[in-house]
C-alpha cells in the first residue's frame, strides 16, 4: 500500500519569535526616543520660563524707567516752583534782612507762605551772617551747627545763585536756598525746607516702587532722610548713576533689585540731582516661578504616566508575542507528531490487518490454543484501537452530523469496551435514559465515549492489580439536565495523578504504562466540535468525567 504524504509543518513560530525580539528592540528604541522626547518636553517649560522671566524683567525695567522719568520730572517741577516762588519774594523791595524784622516784611512773607503746599517744614528769612530774621513757623528748626559754616550757605553767598541741599549737609530736611540781591550784593537768604516724611514729595516715596533715592551731584544721598539701612558708598552711588543710561539689576545687602534712574530737572545754577527707583526682583518673578513650577510638575506627571502606560503596553504586547510563539511551537510539535503517528499507524494497521486475517483461519488444536487465540485477538484489538487513535490524531476529519439517539451510541461504545480482557475484572454499571437525540457524527462520538469508558476500565484493572482497590467498578449514566444530554463516567480507581492534572487534556499526556495519552485529548476535541463540553472532577476515591451535549430540540 502507498504511504500517505507527510503533512506540511508550519514555520511561523520562528518568525513570530523574531517578531517578538524585533518588537522588543523597537520597544527599547521607542522608550529611548520617548525619554528623549520627555527631556525635550521638560526643557520646553524651562526655556519658556527663562524667556518669560527675561520678558518680565524687561517689562519691569521699562516700567521703572518710565516711573523714574515721571517722578524725576514731578520732583523737578516741584523744586522749580518752590525756587521760583522764593526768588520772586527775594526780589520784593520790602525784604531787607540786614535791617531786621519789620512789619511789612512779615506781612509779605506771611501772605506768601501761609499754608503753602510747596513747603512741608517751613520758610525762613536769614541775614548774611546766618541770623534768623523771620520764619514760619516761628520755632522752625535750622539745625545745630552755625549756618555760615555749612557748604550750601557759603555757596549761595559766594555765587549769588540758588542751591538745593540737606540742611545739615549730611542730615536734616532738604532745603532750597535763594539769595536776596540788592545792587549785586547778597544781603540775605530765603530758605524753604522740605521733609519727605512730613508730606510726600512728588516723585519721592510714591508711584509703587519699593525704594526711591535722590542723589546729589557729588554722590551724596539727599532723600530719603533718614537714609535706608545699608551702607552708603560712592561705589553704590556710581552704580545708581549708571542706571540712568542702562536700567538693570542691582544687589543691595544681599537682595537683588531691579532699578532705573533719571536726572531731576533743576533751575539753572542749581547742582544736578538724580532720582533712582528700585523694586525687589524676587517679588516680581515669584508669580512666574509658581507658574513655571506648576507647568513643570504637569509635564513630569504627564510624561511619567505616558512612560508607565507605554511600558505596560510594551510588556503586555511582548508577553503576548512570547505566548503566541510558545503556542505555535506547540502546534508545530503536534503537527510533526501527527505526521509521524500517521505514518506509523498506517504501517501498523496494514500489519494488523494481515494478522487478523491469519488469526481468523486458525483453529485451536488443544486447550492451550483455546487460551492463546483469544489473548492474541485481544492484543490485536488493542493495537488496532491504538492505530485508529494515531490515525485520527494525525488526520482529524470533519464532523458529519446527523440525528442520533445518544443511548445507542453509548451502547455501541460499551459493546467495544466489554471485549477488553480488563472488563472481566471490573464490573460495569450502566444507567441510560432513552429518547435523548442529538445532532452528531456517530463515529466521532462513539470514539470519544469509548475512550472515556476504556480509560476508566483500564484504570480500575490497574488499581485491582496493585492492591489499591480490591473491588474496582465503573458506572456509566446518561440523563437529561436543563436541555442537555449529560453522560457521566465514574470510577473508584483513585483518580488522576495530581501532577498530571494541569496537562490532562494535552496530547501524549499519560501516567499509565498502557496507551499513549491521546484518548482524552481526542475525546474533548470531538465533543467541543459538537458544541458540547467535557470536564473532569476528582472524587474522594476516584474520578468522574462529565460529557455534555445540547439536545436536538435546543440545538
Amino acid at each position: 500500500m502507498s504511504r500517505p504524504p507527510p503533512l506540511p509543518v508550519p514555520s511561523l513560530a520562528s518568525a513570530l519569535g523574531d517578531l517578538a525580539r524585533a518588537q522588543r528592540r523597537a520597544g527599547c528604541s521607542a522608550m529611548l526616543g520617548l525619554a528623549l522626547l520627555g527631556m525635550v518636553a521638560l526643557a520646553s517649560p524651562l526655556l519658556a520660563y527663562r524667556e518669560d522671566l527675561q520678558n518680565a524683567r524687561e517689562e519691569v525695567l521699562g516700567h521703572l524707567s518710565n516711573q523714574a522719568q515721571v517722578q524725576a520730572e514731578a520732583l523737578g517741577v516741584h523744586l522749580g516752583l518752590l525756587e521760583a516762588e522764593l526768588r520772586r519774594l527775594a526780589e520784593h523791595p520790602q525784604l531787607s534782612p540786614e535791617d531786621g524784622s519789620s512789619a511789612p516784611e512779615s506781612i509779605v512773607l506771611d501772605s506768601a507762605f501761609h499754608h503753602s503746599p510747596l513747603v512741608s517744614e517751613g520758610v525762613a528769612l536769614l541775614t548774611r551772617s546766618g541770623q534768623r530774621v523771620w520764619s514760619d513757623p516761628p520755632q522752625m528748626s535750622l539745625g545745630d551747627s552755625p549756618l555760615h559754616t555749612r557748604p550750601w550757605f557759603r555757596r549761595v553767598l559766594a555765587g549769588g545763585v540758588s542751591d538745593i541741599n540737606l540742611l545739615e549737609g549730611r542730615d536734616g530736611p532738604l532745603v532750597v536756598a535763594v539769595p536776596i540781591l540788592r545792587n549785586g550784593t547778597v544781603t540775605g537768604l530765603l530758605v524753604g525746607e522740605l521733609r519727605a516724611g512730613a508730606r510726600p514729595l512728588p516723585g519721592v516715596g510714591s508711584g509703587g516702587a519699593d525704594m526711591s533715592l535722590l542723589l546729589g551731584e557729588d554722590g551724596q544721598l539727599l532723600l530719603p532722610v533718614p537714609p535706608p539701612r545699608f551702607a552708603w558708598t560712592q561705589e553704590l552711588a556710581a552704580r545708581l548713576r549708571a542706571l540712568a543710561g542702562a536700567p538693570g539689576p542691582l544687589i543691595l545687602e544681599g537682595t537683588r533689585m531691579l532699578g532705573a534712574a533719571a536726572p531731576v530737572p533743576v533751575p539753572a545754577g542749581v547742582s544736578s540731582m538724580l532720582l533712582a527707583v528700585l523694586e525687589d526682583e524676587e517679588r516680581d518673578i515669584a508669580r512666574l516661578r509658581r507658574r513655571f513650577l506648576g507647568q513643570l510638575l504637569f509635564h513630569i506627571a504627564l510624561l511619567g504616566s505616558t512612560l508607565l502606560l507605554f511600558t505596560f503596553l510594551l510588556r503586555r504586547s511582548y508577553h503576548s508575542l512570547l505566548a503566541a510563539e510558545e503556542r505555535l511551537r506547540h502546534q508545530e510539535t503536534m503537527v510533526a507528531l501527527g505526521s509521524a503517528s500517521q505514518l506509523i499507524a498506517h504501517e501498523v494497521k496494514n500489519a494488523l490487518n494481515g494478522i487478523q486475517a491469519a488469526l481468523s483461519l486458525l483453529r485451536p488444536a488443544a486447550s492451550a490454543g483455546e487460551v492463546a487465540l483469544p489473548a492474541l485477538r485481544a492484543q490485536v484489538h488493542r493495537l488496532g484501537h491504538l492505530a485508529r487513535s494515531l490515525l485520527s490524531f494525525g488526520t482529524p476529519r470533519a464532523a458529519l452530523r446527523r440525528t442520533c439517539e445518544l443511548r445507542l451510541l453509548v451502547e455501541e461504545a460499551l459493546q467495544s469496551v466489554r471485549l477488553l480482557p480488563e472488563a472481566e475484572d471490573v464490573p460495569l454499571g450502566v444507567s441510560l435514559q432513552e429518547g435523548l437525540t442529538v445532532q452528531a457524527d456517530p463515529a466521532l462520538l462513539v470514539a470519544a465515549i469509548d475512550n472515556l469508558v476504556r480509560n476508566a476500565v483500564e484504570a480500575g484493572a490497574v488499581a485491582r492489580d496493585t492492591g489499591l482497590r480490591p473491588s474496582p467498578w465503573v458506572r456509566v449514566a446518561l440523563a437529561h439536565e436543563a436541555g442537555e444530554a449529560v453522560l457521566s463516567v465514574e470510577d473508584n480507581a483513585g483518580g488522576v495523578d495530581p501532577d498530571l492534572e494541569p496537562r490532562l487534556w494535552e496530547p501524549f499526556a499519560t501516567s499509565r504504562a498502557k496507551g499513549v495519552g491521546l484518548g482524552l485529548s481526542m475525546a474533548r476535541t470531538a465533543v467541543e466540535a459538537h458544541g458540547g463540553s467535557l470536564t473532569y472532577t476528582r472524587l474522594p476515591d476516584g474520578s468522574r468525567f462529565t460529557l455534555r451535549l445540547p439536545l436536538e430540540s435546543t440545538a
